[in-house]
């Protein structure tokens, strides 16, 4: 029993020697996916028992309530959070200061720069002094609650002020400085902090101490790329491109599946960030304009319109936010000038020739044989006169395969039935 006892007291003797440290990589524009990230990382070390978080952070800023959610869980986090901007060369702008404010313990490396937290919006100018004022006083309360420099924390936001490493480690605004890992755990090691379950001492040296590092998971990078304004802006507007492509086909193909799966992706990314609602409306009038180009063959009026439409709409789109979160105009401008080769000449014209051979040759189709390509059920395609076509079967549906024979022509749709149903 004795034996037993002892046994048991030095199992967890043991166990509570060990001290786990999670460092989590945290790199580009704070949005919803980030913020899930990095709350999922925290609930997880403090079920796991760890020792600290690291936050290797490197961000241009992102969305404030975003921001906020980070913010809350850093504070109520009954495990020591440290944001260690780093490595040299990175930076906290924008909501990276208001997560460096929040940590228990900032670190910078040298190199690296903290500021410019002005917020931006897309309202008028009396809503933005409220945004500015309630940030400001945000990151004073963090300042204070944490015994920072609240002096820069007021110029950060209001004047969009920055500083350099040595700079926030002589105000007071970081902690400590370390160039790497392995400098940052000395550094750490047998430094108290208190957190909400009390206070705690980070153990972050010695043959008990386990790192581990965390980076995020595919489904998460690919969720995290689609934010990026740049890359929702692309989805967008080639989705269109595809859906349009596909509607002036016969059938439905790759184009037309892939075209709504990025508008899809487009619209989810749209969703988090921060749009102007006009903008968005110009930039899908200006291409559905286009759309109506291609089918009415016009290459005219709706061209303009649409070209016009779809350059305000890009511009205003993300127009008034933060530079982290703009896109680039010469995007803007290959993507506008695209649209208007693609839908202004290359399918317009495909258009005309194919309504130019459709009207001259309607007459010479009928009686035509062919191949179904899909089954008509009882719409599909089918192969006649070396083109693929939209065909309907007449009298029931036609497995894929079949010989087809061409009865009537509606436009561009052939109207067929099996070969062998015209044989008496």
């Amino acid at each position: 029993m004795a034996a037993g006892a002892l046994l048991l007291g030095t199992s967890a003797a043991a166990a509570q020697a060990e001290q786990t440290i999670e460092v989590v990589e945290l790199e580009g524009v704070i949005d919803p996916t980030t913020a899930g990230y990095l709350e999922s990382r925290i609930d997880a070390a403090a079920e796991d028992g760890s020792n600290a978080v690291v936050i290797q952070l490197d961000t241009p800023g992102g969305l404030d309530v975003s921001m906020r959610d980070m913010v809350q869980r850093i504070v109520r986090s009954p495990v020591p959070v440290v944001v260690w901007v780093g490595p040299p060369g990175a930076r906290a702008a924008s909501a990276g200061v208001f997560l460096v404010y929040a940590s228990h313990v900032a670190v910078m490396a040298e190199a690296t720069t903290l500021g410019a937290a002005h917020p931006v919006n897309l309202g008028n100018e009396t809503v933005e002094e409220k945004v500015v004022n309630d940030a400001a006083a945000f990151l004073e309360s963090l300042a204070r609650e944490r015994g920072r420099d609240v002096e820069f924390a007021g110029e950060a936001v209001r004047e969009s002020a920055s500083l350099a490493s040595d700079e926030a480690l002589e105000r007071g605004v970081v902690e400590l400085q370390a160039n790497t890992v392995d400098e940052l755990l000395e550094v750490l090691d047998g430094r108290t902090v208190e957190t909400q379950a009390g206070p705690r001492t980070l153990v972050t040296l010695g043959p008990d101490v386990t790192i581990r590092f965390h980076s995020p998971g595919l489904l998460t990078r690919i969720l995290h790329a689609i934010t990026d304004p740049t890359i929702a802006y692309l989805l967008l507007v080639l989705g269109f491109w595809a859906l349009v492509f596909e509607l002036a086909q016969p059938g439905i193909g790759v184009a037309g599946l892939a075209g709504a799966v990025a508008i899809l992706m487009a619209f989810y990314a749209l969703a988090v960030l921060p749009v102007s609602i006009a903008g968005l409306l110009l930039l899908l009038l200006g291409l559905a304009f286009f759309a109506i180009d291609v089918f009415t063959a016009g290459l005219g009026v709706w061209t303009v319109g649409g070209t016009l439409a779809l350059l305000a709409g890009s511009i205003l789109l993300f127009g008034g936010v933060a530079d982290a979160i703009e896109v680039s105009p010469w995007v803007i401008g290959i993507v506008v000038a695209g649209s208007v080769l693609f839908f202004g000449f290359a399918m317009t014209v495909a258009m005309r020739g194919r309504r130019r051979a459709s009207i001259t040759g309607q007459e010479g189709m009928i009686g035509m044989g062919g191949e179904a390509r899909t089954d008509l059920a009882p719409e599909g395609q089918a192969w006649v006169k070396g083109a693929l076509w939209r065909a309907r079967a007449l009298n029931g549906p036609i497995a894929k395969g079949t010989r087809i024979r061409v009865r009537r022509v509606d436009g561009l749709l052939l109207l067929v039935r099996a070969e062998d149903e015209g044989r008496e």
